[in-house]
């Protein structure tokens, strides 16, 4: 499925994770068993970054959000559309968008709701509100992110060597002259493949899931850039989930990509699932900003099975650093 705006405008990303850091090679030796050990070693990722009791992926959203509004001077009342991407919502009901909207002090003519996706939720996210923002006007702000890493750590597994927490938001607004371009794949058969139970217990297929990026999502990418014509000398960065190293290496490779336009964040925050794609940008601001407006290729791919790509253009002003932090809110 293929889409696109021609009035997308992305004002601004900003992205926290938390105090606590993890050392994966601690970890693994603990574990005590050669897997463990090599897939640090496969995977790339060093640390990751885990909550404390006490501490969401709502409150980390809040800092990013709070962030954003100051640095670009909103008036919270013409905020008319929050999507919060979560698959860790402090609630079952309401949703935790509805906090979200009572922390950052946003007026009521607002529309604010949760969508539980993982791997794809930032690139389906700017697709949701990209449409929405169509009807509503105004402005928008999406948050990702998710929190539940913590509890795997209780009884750590190879798989949890993954897996780190953290959220972002990013504030979008109508103004012509700014194209997104989208497409989107969803695989229901294959739910089984990657999954966490209501029990929290996660189940994942690694060698078909490594199977699947190489595969479909690497098609995915070529057909995108086919369908819209899209040269590749126009992109300047390529942001591909951070599932990990072999993965993000093996793409680049099927889709002849230039490694240096893949950034990366997984080495120091490992797989932030819904956050992955704005904490890849926010982590390599410094290389970003060299230029005043870049063109990304974002690809999402996993949980559902679901793959999904988004090709947008932004000012790199008001893109942040990752702040790390262990606040929390007591209401």
């Amino acid at each position: 499925m293929y889409g696109e705006f021609d009035n997308i405008k992305i004002c601004g990303i900003a992205s926290a994770a938390p105090k606590r850091v993890v050392d994966n090679e601690i970890i693994a030796e603990k574990l005590g068993n050669r897997r463990a050990k090599k897939q640090v070693a496969l995977t790339g990722i060093k640390h990751r970054h885990l909550m404390d009791k006490g501490q969401s992926a709502a409150d980390l959203s809040c800092v990013c959000g709070e962030k954003l509004l100051n640095e670009l001077g909103w008036n919270r009342d013409e905020i008319r559309v929050i999507v919060n991407v979560t698959q860790s919502p402090d609630f079952h009901t309401p949703s935790t968008a509805m906090l979200i909207q009572k922390r950052l002090h946003i007026g009521q003519d607002c529309l604010a709701f949760d969508v539980n996706l993982g791997c794809t939720g930032y690139v389906s996210g700017l697709q949701i509100i990209s449409a929405l923002l169509q009807n509503t006007g105004g402005k928008g702000l999406l948050f990702v992110g998710d929190g539940r890493y913590r509890e795997m750590m209780e009884v750590p597994t190879t798989d949890s060597l993954l897996f780190g927490d953290g959220s972002s938001a990013t504030a979008v607004e109508i103004e012509k002259g700014n194209p997104l371009f989208y497409a989107q794949k969803t695989d229901g058969e294959r739910y089984q493949l990657i999954s966490v139970g209501l029990d929290g217990t996660l189940t994942m297929d690694g060698n078909a899931v490594l199977l699947f990026s190489l595969n479909e999502v690497c098609q995915s990418i070529r057909d995108m850039r086919q369908h819209y014509s899209i040269l590749e000398d126009s992109i300047d960065f390529y942001i591909l989930h951070q599932a990990q190293k072999l993965i993000l290496d093996g793409i680049a490779r099927e889709c002849e990509i230039d490694l240096n336009k893949v950034l990366r964040s997984y080495e120091e925050y490992g797989n932030t699932s819904t956050a992955t794609l704005p904490f890849t940008i926010c982590n390599n601001v410094d290389e970003i900003k060299k230029k005043e407006r870049v063109r990304f290729f974002l690809c999402g791919y996993g949980v559902g099975l679901a793959w999904s790509n988004v090709v947008l253009d932004m000012d790199t002003k008001h893109i942040y650093p990752i702040e790390e932090t262990d606040f929390f809110y007591e209401d």
